[in-house]
């Protein structure tokens, strides 16, 4: 009997945007991340946000253990809570990824469960489940339908944005925060879950907390002690520092709002790790510029090449050549080049969607 809870809450969860194939590694996942009861409850929660009386209600449940049973889910990151301007919580099921999965390791802490998962996560990229991924993910039909849009996209570091085109809104990271009123910081779960494994990350003076939310997510953040709040300061703060560390700043990939800023290195994140792993963008859109290199100009210091989180170049003796299908736009390597022979040029004029359903399980 549990087994088809498990089932049946993998699929509901694939209602939402990023969809998992039905298999033993992920079922095992949730098996270790759920009870039986919250995948019961997960299984059978309806699409949406509503308050503990409405839910009670749709489900046939008492409201008060109910309550308690939602109340517990979202501290462990996998029931997502907002609250309306009067304080009443309204409940939704978060999403597996992004969501669920940063969740269990966001707190930092080292604990033999945290051990656990974050070896059952590696497995699961790295195992049976990646290859089944991988597979899938070529297939430009089949991937279209686990990933309607990728979740996340690219934002160029703002001081290398190309003179003499037009720039967007959309494009210009602080014009994206200056928007936002709410703002949350947390510690990198991938970051944390390379430690737990053994790995840690490679790239020296990483912030601490280098990973952002906004609005209704960092108030949930903060309420249920994954991260800290900050102001919009801080943040932008937090952003020049992860710059000056050669990160590649990765935003959710719907233009409504704003929900997260995460800053990526290439050792550690899953949506780089992926994109190299799987040689697939369905989890992260690419910004709509590129690098271009003038070998002429070019002194063969390699700081560029050491600074690319993507692999996306090379030296051939004093000779810098790019890969612009690895390259993901992030402008990292023009911030270290002593010569001027880097520069960013646009590649495209893609706007993203609306969220449409996208949100459903943050509640928004």
């Amino acid at each position: 009997m549990s087994e088809d809870v498990f089932f049946k809450l993998g699929e509901r969860l694939n209602h939402y945007q990023v969809k998992m194939l039905l298999v033993e590694p992920f079922l095992d996942l949730l098996r270790v991340i759920y009870t039986e009861e919250e995948a019961r409850l997960g299984a059978e929660f309806p699409l949406g946000s509503l308050t503990a009386q409405e839910a009670a209600e749709k489900l046939g449940r008492e409201p008060g253990p109910l309550t308690a049973l939602l109340e517990t889910m979202a501290d462990k990151g996998t029931i997502f809570v907002t609250k309306t301007d009067d304080g009443v919580s309204r409940y939704a099921l978060t999403p597996f990824v992004p969501g669920v999965v940063e969740f269990q390791l966001m707190r930092a802490t080292d604990t033999p469960r945290d051990r656990k998962l974050a070896r059952l996560f590696e497995d699961f990229i790295e195992g049976e489940m990646g290859d089944l991924m991988g597979a899938a993910l070529k297939e430009p039909e089949v991937a279209r339908q686990l990933i309607p849009n990728a979740p996340a996209r690219t934002i160029t570091v703002e001081e290398h944005l190309p003179q003499g085109t037009r720039i967007y809104p959309f494009e210009v990271l602080s014009e994206l925060v200056k928007k936002e009123t709410v703002f949350g910081a947390a510690k990198c779960y991938c970051r944390h879950h390379a430690f737990l494994i053994d790995r840690p990350c490679s790239v020296p003076d990483v912030p601490e907390y280098s990973c952002l939310m906004f609005g209704k997510t960092a108030r949930y953040v903060v309420e249920r002690g994954f991260g800290k709040e900050i102001t919009r300061e801080e943040a932008l703060e937090i952003l020049r520092a992860t710059e000056k560390a050669g990160l590649v700043h990765n935003t959710n990939n719907f233009i409504d709002n704003t929900v997260f800023v995460c800053n990526c290195c290439g050792c550690c994140c899953g949506f780089l790790k992926m994109l190299k792993k799987f040689n697939s963008n369905a989890m992260l859109q690419y910004s709509n510029f590129v690098a271009q290199a003038d070998p002429d100009l070019c002194s063969g210091c390699g700081d560029c090449v050491d600074r690319c989180q993507m692999q996306a170049l090379a030296l051939d003796g004093l000779t810098i050549s790019l890969d612009a299908s690895r390259c993901v736009g992030c402008g990292n390597c023009v911030t270290v080049c002593p010569t001027g022979c880097l520069s960013m040029t646009r590649r495209a004029e893609k706007s993203p969607p609306e969220a449409g359903d996208m949100l459903t399980g943050l509640g928004m």
